[in-house]
């Protein structure tokens, strides 16, 4: 284990693939409140330095598809990392912070963050499988919603907090 990434140092990238169910509920207002049963499927790709053989910390740019309720974001986030034996597969913990950018009308940027653990496998010189659950939430901010009436539609605008558990698997080189 020689190579200078199964030491965690310098520069690194970290492509990633992930899947979110949502929990708990969302309203846009105390009348119209609502089971989060949606979920999120994400590519995101992260670069990053390591600060010591420990910690990194990285940006990340990707890009998210909600179900239920459907949004596209893009997603920008800081991500910090700490491996517990940097020089060898171990446990990590994650945590995001950051900013989905508009992709659509119908809803306005908002925030996004996250912690999790997760547990890094050593695959050989300098490439490393990441496997990582936690939670999540994301803001969408302005959000419209239709509500079909017996004789008409309403538009509902409002701030949703959707709060998940997420699932991801990605690849350190």
């Amino acid at each position: 284990m020689d190579s200078k990434k199964d030491r965690n140092a310098g520069f690194f990238n970290i492509t990633q693939i992930g899947h979110n169910r949502g929990i708990g509920q969302y309203s846009f207002r105390s009348d119209a409140v609502f089971q989060n049963r949606g979920y999120v499927n994400r590519l995101r790709t992260t670069l990053g330095y390591f600060l010591c053989p420990a910690f990194s910390v990285g940006l990340g740019v990707g890009l998210d598809r909600y179900e239920n309720p459907g949004y596209n974001t893009a997603s920008l986030v800081t991500d910090f990392r700490y491996y517990t034996r940097p020089t060898a597969s171990s446990v990590f913990a994650v945590a995001t912070a950051g900013y989905l950018l508009l992709l659509s009308n119908q809803f306005a940027p908002g925030a996004t963050g996250g912690l999790g653990v997760g547990y890094r496998f050593i695959l050989g010189r300098g490439t490393h499988l990441l496997l990582s659950t936690g939670l999540e939430t994301h803001q969408i901010r302005d959000a419209r919603l239709f509500l079909l009436g017996p004789t008409s539609v309403e538009t509902l605008q409002s701030n949703l907090w959707l709060k998940s558990v997420s699932f991801n698997t990605g690849l350190l080189f």
